[in-house]
Parts: structure tokens; C-alpha cells; sequence
């Protein structure tokens, strides 16, 4: 794998409730890698934004490149098998459904979308790191060491991928 590159500005962003089971993938992960160090290389930012992705989405154009961690809610089982953890760069998540009950709970589909709109100009490349699950609620079903370990190194995988 190799390294992102020096110069570059990374914003790796943990997203969900850490008290609702599963959705709190961002959350672990984001410590993990703060445990492991990757918040201390140079150029990369690491925010927990919790259930607020909107207030930080002004923040993604002052990076090179961002990276989500989240839940990603896929009750039929399109994406794969739940519990599995998936990297994916913007170009492939946009195609997805852009469904979000409120603005209180806004996708990070949504989001990325809003940001674009917001900042038509930007050069900033996202990705998305997500633990596959096909429910939330209070209890993990799939969030264990294990997957938040792949989450971490599927994050990593994603900024050593960054062009």
C-alpha cells in the first residue's frame, strides 16, 4: 500500500450514533485509527461528526480528499453479505438511491451530493468506507472487532489509493 502523498490534505470523518448498535462503525473505526496513529501523519484530519455530517460538508473543500466511515443500510442484501465491510470512491456511490427520511438524518449520499451542488467547483476526491448491515438498532448485530479492524484497514486502503 502505498502512502498518501505528504502534501495532500485528508479528512477522515467517523459518521453515526455510537449508542445505536451497528451505526456506530464510524465512531469505532475512527478510534481505532487514532489509536494506531493515523491521525498523527501529516495532512490527515480525523472528526467524529457523529449524526451531524451536514455541519462539517462546508469543511470537504478545504481537502485534497475525504473519506466517510459509516453504516451502510442494505436491508435486501444488493451490496453483499452484511457484516462485510466496502470501500468505495465517489463515482460509484452516486449512483446509489438518494434516500434519506429528513435532513436530520442526511445520507452521506446526500451529502456528497449537497456538497457538490454547494461547491461546483471543488477538486476535493471522497470515498466511503461502510460496514454493510441490513438493520439499526440498539444492539450490534455486526459491529465487531473484527469489522471495525477491516473498516481501518479498508480507510487506509482508500488513502494510499488517492490519485
Amino acid at each position: 500500500m502505498k502512502e498518501p502523498t505528504v502534501s495532500r490534505r485528508i479528512l477522515v470523518v467517523g459518521l453515526g450514533n455510537p449508542l445505536s448498535g451497528d451505526d456506530g462503525f464510524g465512531a469505532h473505526v475512527l478510534e481505532l485509527l487514532h489509536q494506531n496513529g493515523t491521525g498523527l501523519l501529516p495532512g490527515v484530519s480525523l472528526a467524529d461528526a457523529h449524526t451531524d455530517l451536514l455541519n462539517h460538508i462546508e469543511d470537504f473543500a478545504q481537502y485534497d480528499c475525504v473519506v466517510l466511515i459509516d453504516a451502510i443500510l442494505d436491508p435486501e442484501g444488493k451490496l453483499g453479505r452484511w457484516g462485510r465491510v466496502l470501500a468505495f470512491k465517489e463515482e460509484v456511490f452516486l449512483s446509489w438511491a438518494d434516500i434519506s427520511q429528513d435532513i436530520h438524518k442526511l445520507s452521506p449520499l446526500l451529502a456528497v451530493k449537497l456538497f457538490r451542488l454547494l461547491h461546483p467547483g471543488a477538486q476535493t476526491q471522497i470515498a466511503l468506507a461502510g460496514l454493510l448491515v441490513d438493520h439499526i438498532d440498539q444492539a450490534p448485530c455486526y459491529l465487531t472487532a473484527e469489522s471495525v479492524a477491516e473498516g481501518a484497514a479498508a480507510v487506509q486502503s482508500l488513502l494510499g489509493n488517492f490519485s
